[in-house]
């Protein structure tokens, strides 16, 4: 059992790499809007500590995107756990954590937006489910659902790799920077000692600027 269960656990730990490298990779490309040079540019701001943020920053800077995904995710969530019910295992607890992560960060997302459509949208596609777990009983006909639960982690990776490869709004704060020679958007993005690595918000200039020529930083909430 260990020899069978050893090599598929390397392989999905493999898996889970290359996708994470690719992963970042298509973020860079996409906030630099696919220039090679501001892609290299900003692989050297970022180290292992920079993982969760950017991963997270990634699926909070779009509103549109983090709408979708959360009108998405809620409904598949509660049908995974419906569908696990009987299992008391880890992955069962797991899918019981994401659910009350998901609304925390819905009840968060209206609150900020606005968007009230976005728990209507959730609440629509989970009676969408609800229906047809109730309505058809053929095994067919539930094809749908378990095609999407029983491949829930690939549908995952595909879906992180596209937001990454087309959101091309950066992980970091829109900032309004006053610097000795004017006032400029930016999106800080590394703030070494004495200097600040910056994104020009419109033409995606990757500039370093000494922070004794920085007056005033003001971070941007509406753009």
């Amino acid at each position: 059992m260990t020899e069978t269960t050893e090599p598929a656990k390397s392989h999905a730990g493999s898996m889970l790499t290359s996708a994470a490298v690719l992963f970042v990779l298509l973020r860079l490309l996409a906030v630099a809007h696919y220039d090679w040079h501001t892609a290299f540019a900003l692989l050297h701001t970022l180290d292992l500590d920079d993982a969760p943020g950017l991963f997270l920053g990634t699926f909070m800077a779009d509103p549109r995107i983090s709408s979708v995904l959360l009108i998405v995710a809620l409904p598949f969530t509660v049908a995974y756990l419906q569908a696990t019910r009987v299992d008391r295992s880890r992955m069962r607890f797991a899918g019981t954590l994401l659910l009350v992560v998901l609304v925390a960060l819905l009840i968060s997302h209206v609150k900020t937006y606005h968007y009230w459509w976005v728990p209507a949208g959730a609440a629509a596609l989970a009676a969408v489910l609800v229906l047809l777990e109730r309505a058809h009983r053929h095994p067919r006909l539930r094809d749908p659902i378990a095609f999407v639960l029983h491949r829930s982690g690939a549908s995952t990776v595909i879906a992180a790799l596209v937001v990454a490869a087309v959101v091309a709004t950066p992980w970091v704060p829109l900032e309004r920077v006053e610097t000795t020679s004017g006032t400029h958007e930016y999106y800080v993005v590394d703030t070494p000692p004495g200097f600040l690595k910056v994104l020009e918000a419109e033409t995606r200039e990757f500039r370093i600027l000494r922070a004794d020529d920085v007056r005033s930083r003001e971070e941007l909430t509406d753009h």
